[in-house]
């Protein structure tokens, strides 16, 4: 009876590390199928993660044109936790086109409740790199439903959903879950209601980590010129 009491301890300590250790890893003799279980275990908790996820219906489509437009929306939208992390998306997927980032930073600004644009803050360089570096895109738009790391994480900025599971209240904060295609587990978005009854985004760390690459189809059909403007 304490062998198996011993045994079941052991096999339980070791998930929490499952979850972050690189899959390349190499184990000692007896570990690795203690560490094969621990993640056949959290990647079926995703997956039953999203079957039960609630998709972000009833939220603007369409990026909003100017930061006015983006106050006007968030008035509405950011009156629920998850309306504040569909802006927060929103913002995002603005900043990722050049010709809108300067409106964008105001938008990110605004739904982050930060003091400065988050250019001028260095606990957002990886961030913001991420967010100017095309070949990164792929982590923001993982987010969107029905995207997968094979079908490129192809999504349409103008209209997609997120995925939410759940809500952790915490001490003056929420935590947000919601799915990214792109991970094992479920990301995190803190989020906190301030004296004007909205909700801000106040920690985003989760959003832009990064995710399984996307299968490359350009390659496959880089010989046909149907497919020059498909991606």
């Amino acid at each position: 009876m304490k062998r198996r009491l011993f045994t079941c301890t052991a096999l339980l300590s070791l998930l929490p590390v499952a979850a972050c250790v690189p899959s390349n890893t190499r184990y000692p003799s007896g570990s690795s199928q203690l560490y094969d279980l621990g993640r056949t275990l959290l990647s079926e908790a995703a997956t039953s993660a999203s079957s039960t996820a609630r998709l972000s219906q009833n939220f603007p489509t369409g990026l909003p044109q100017t930061f006015s437009e983006f106050k006007s929306r968030c008035k509405s939208a950011a009156t629920s936790p998850e309306g504040a992390v569909k802006m927060y998306f929103d913002a995002v997927f603005c900043y990722l086109e050049p010709q809108r980032r300067a409106e964008a930073s105001k938008m990110l600004r605004y739904i982050m409740h930060s003091d400065v644009n988050l250019e001028n803050n260095r606990r957002y360089v990886t961030f913001i790199g991420r967010m100017k570096d095309p070949s990164f895109h792929y982590i923001f738009r993982s987010f969107a439903a029905g995207t997968s790391p094979e079908n490129g994480y192809s999504m349409s900025p103008q209209n997609y959903q997120l995925a939410f599971t759940k809500r952790s209240q915490e001490m003056d904060y929420m935590r947000i879950f919601l799915i990214s295609s792109g991970s094992d587990r479920q990301r995190v978005v803190w989020v906190k209601q301030y004296e004007d009854g909205l909700w801000y985004v106040i920690n985003n760390a989760d959003t832009y980590l990064d995710v399984r690459a996307p299968r490359d189809a350009r390659a496959e059909h880089s010989h046909d010129a149907d497919y020059d403007n498909a991606y």
